[in-house]
């Protein structure tokens, strides 16, 4: 009886750490560099063996249960299994894989193409897509472009989307140009 309890005392990690199988992927900035995973300490003498789907690179923390892993090279989209880890312990006994997707998100903003304007124009609604982010630049005003406002010459506006905690940005250049002015009619 007392093995049968040592045993199942043994085992019972290993089955708690199985569960932590995860259906939902972990979304994942495009072009990041340092996402950390991990799973709970399951003690000492203890060690993890991990997998990541190339072209995700494990960038630290091998064989321990927190890995920091390098994304930058992986295309936008699902990556199907992208982390895995099993757990052997110190009578060398392994755990079931608990693997994790990963989609990596790429949002890419576009701002619609506004001007050329003379000086004295009146202000316009800057529009982008997708919708929810913010502008600025000189000449912004609560998501307008006052060509009044930013002056004469080439101006950037820029455009800034958040979603999932990743954020996007795009830019755009736009011109303001002189009103001519006229001296009066001289007659000869």
């Amino acid at each position: 009886m007392k093995n049968l309890i040592t045993i199942l005392l043994f085992l019972i990690p290993f089955f708690g750490f199985s569960q932590l199988t995860t259906t939902n992927p972990d979304t994942v900035c495009y072009q990041t560099s340092g996402s950390i995973y991990q799973v709970p300490s399951l003690g000492a003498g203890y060690t993890y063996n991990w997998t990541v789907t190339a072209p995700g690179v494990i960038t630290s923390g091998a064989g321990t249960n927190s890995i920091g892993v390098n994304w930058s090279a992986a295309s936008p989209g699902l990556i199907t299994n992208g982390v895995s880890v099993t757990a052997t312990g110190p009578g060398g006994c392994t755990s079931t894989p608990v693997t994790l997707n990963v989609f990596i998100l790429n949002v890419v903003p576009t701002i619609t193409a506004i001007g050329p304007f003379c000086q004295g124009s009146p202000c316009v609604t800057l529009v982008a897509n997708p919708a929810g982010g913010t502008f600025t630049g000189t000449g912004v005003v609560s998501g307008q472009f006052c060509p009044s406002t930013a002056g004469v010459g080439t101006h950037t506006i820029t455009y800034t989307y958040t979603q999932n905690g990743c954020t996007y940005t795009a830019t755009t250049t736009v011109t303001v140009n002189p009103t001519p002015v006229l001296s009066p009619i001289q007659h000869n």
